[in-house]
């Protein structure tokens, strides 16, 4: 059944998680029965408020259906030409080779991923979500969110969001007569030989298109991103409530939409389990003050600003503002590019993928490796490459001088200081330091900018090799109080570099805490630059990031 199905790949991909030392608060999905009845009762809700403010509409289109197994096929499961390059392999509203979106009727040689025969159009009617008349609020919002959302994420948003409308460029000498005459606009050529018009609301595009009528000029409003339908044929799903579209129980809500919202009841679901009281959830998305961080790949950018955003602003008392103290809160979004392997885009169904997994059974990584790997690509700013040249040369700087950064004050301290932190003050260079990489790691975590961070705790580790270089802290023939201060500086160094490295190394900074012999509280962010006391007994030495054998 497809529940079974479900259950079985929920539980093959919490075991990879916990691998990986993945730990959610909750981790569970809207079909789960305990969740299902939650989800259920918010997604009614947010229909009923979006009916009530006059942002649903049923509308009949054509959508493809296989006719051998009696079923209506979600975009995905059609196959077939693109319209725009010849690509064989192009889904039934958007081509993964060239990135252009079309309608589905323009595909051609189309064949069903079931029956591997040719589908037809068939007429239906679905729940239609109109997200145009939120375009004035939500050009507010993403607005504000210029200078926290990644640059590629908040270009894609806007460009998307702002009112355009488009002529054919046979009628570009009659626009320049006029141009003075509109409001203030940015203009670009477009695909098709037209012009694109761009401006900065709708009032603005509405004048516009009052001048450009006027002088005949043929124009088309640019809103297909606005009108989306969010129900689909079939029972599998939560269910389209009668009160706000009759004879639909048959249809069920988009993934899209129920995806979106899910969180909230996952939410309630955790507390749930905590025992306490799950409309408590306000205090998570209904309160100004708390942050919503969503990561996601950048190709589901729109869903998660432009349609979670309306779903939101849509579902408030009134639509026209942003949202007040005690409604669904607008979260950050942090868009990543594709990971690429052997030069292509990682993919299930064309066989071009290792799983986290496989990675660790048959390839033999450890789990510490591949997430450090991960996250000092620059998947934030362009797709990138996975290859296990450079990952094994990474692998060798971490088990080489970053294992030697660990290693040595703990061997120095132990040869020379009975295995405890020495008597000393910090070094001013490291107190230096220590201050720009702590408030660096502060910026850049909360704006989730991993690769450039991650280089710039390499170099801080590279203090403590420059320290033994400089005041040898484990040879006894040297200065004794320089050796003490530089001993004590590496110590303050290592505790940073603890802290900062836990997200991303969890296992082995644990590694480094019992070998450092604090506590589980001092790998808190609230730690860094609290120095570990004079005289503090240290723990054993361990093994720390692997070596990088021949098998791997």
């Amino acid at each position: 059944t497809v529940q079974d199905f479900i259950e079985k790949t929920h539980q093959q991909q919490e075991h990879t998680f916990r691998r990986y030392h993945i730990i959610f608060n909750i981790y569970t999905g809207t079909s789960s029965p305990k969740t299902f009845a939650i989800q259920q009762k918010i997604c009614e809700g947010i229909l009923t408020k979006l009916q009530d403010n006059g942002l649903l509409s049923i509308k009949t289109s054509k959508q493809w259906f296989d006719v051998q197994s009696e079923r209506f096929l979600a975009d995905r499961y059609v196959r077939g030409k693109c319209p725009h390059c010849g690509d064989q392999n192009a889904y039934s509203n958007e081509c993964d080779n060239c990135g252009n979106y079309f309608q589905p009727e323009q595909l051609t040689e189309t064949r069903s991923v079931f029956s591997d025969k040719p589908p037809i159009l068939k007429e239906t009617d679905h729940l239609w979500l109109d997200m145009w008349q939120l375009t004035d609020t939500l050009i507010s919002w993403v607005e504000s969110k210029k200078k926290s959302w990644r640059k590629v994420v908040w270009n894609e948003v806007i460009a998307t969001l702002m009112p355009s409308l488009s002529f054919p460029n046979a009628f570009e000498p009659e626009y320049k007569k006029m141009k003075s005459l509109l409001p203030k606009h940015k203009s670009r050529y477009a695909p098709g030989k037209r012009v694109q018009l761009q401006f900065t609301n709708l009032s603005h595009l509405k004048e516009a298109t009052k001048h450009l009528k006027t002088a005949n000029i043929s124009i088309e409003i640019n809103d297909g991103w606005a009108h989306r339908p969010i129900s689909r044929d079939t029972d599998w799903g939560i269910p389209i409530p009668p009160t706000v579209a009759e004879d639909f129980h048959q249809k069920s809500l988009y993934v899209w939409p129920d995806s979106l919202i899910a969180p909230i009841a996952f939410t309630q679901r955790a507390l749930l389990q905590k025992g306490k009281d799950p409309e408590s959830y306000k205090e998570f998305w209904c309160d100004p003050n708390s942050k919503i961080y969503q990561f996601l790949g950048q190709d589901n950018v729109f869903f998660y600003t432009l349609m979670q955003g309306s779903l939101w602003i849509g579902s408030q008392e009134e639509i026209n503002r942003l949202p007040n103290d005690g409604e669904l809160q607008l979260n950050n979004v942090f868009g990543a590019y594709h990971l690429h392997i052997n030069g292509d885009k990682m993919s299930k169904s064309t066989g071009n993928f290792y799983s986290g997994d496989q990675l660790i059974d048959e390839f033999k990584y450890h789990p510490d490796q591949i997430r450090y790997h991960l996250s000092i690509l620059s998947l934030s700013e362009k797709s990138s490459n996975f290859d296990f040249e450079s990952f094994n040369l990474r692998n060798k700087f971490l088990c080489g001088p970053m294992n030697a950064a660990f290693e040595k004050p703990l061997s120095a301290a132990k040869k020379q200081f009975s295995n405890t932190i020495p008597e000393g003050i910090i070094l001013e260079k490291v107190e230096k330091e220590s201050f720009k990489i702590v408030r660096k790691y502060l910026h850049q975590m909360a704006k989730a900018e991993y690769s450039t961070l991650l280089y710039a705790i390499e170099n801080y580790a590279r203090l403590i090799n420059s320290l033994f270089a400089q005041f040898k802290p484990h040879d006894d023939r040297f200065p004794l109080e320089e050796r003490k201060n530089a001993l004590y500086s590496c110590f303050a160094i290592l505790k940073n570099m603890m802290i900062m490295l836990y997200p991303f190394v969890p296992s082995t900074m644990e590694k480094l805490r019992k070998s450092l012999n604090l506590p589980p509280h001092s790998l808190s962010i609230d730690e860094l630059g609290k120095q570990m006391p004079s005289g503090h007994q240290l723990g054993e030495i361990n093994e720390y990031f692997p070596k990088v054998t021949e098998n791997n």
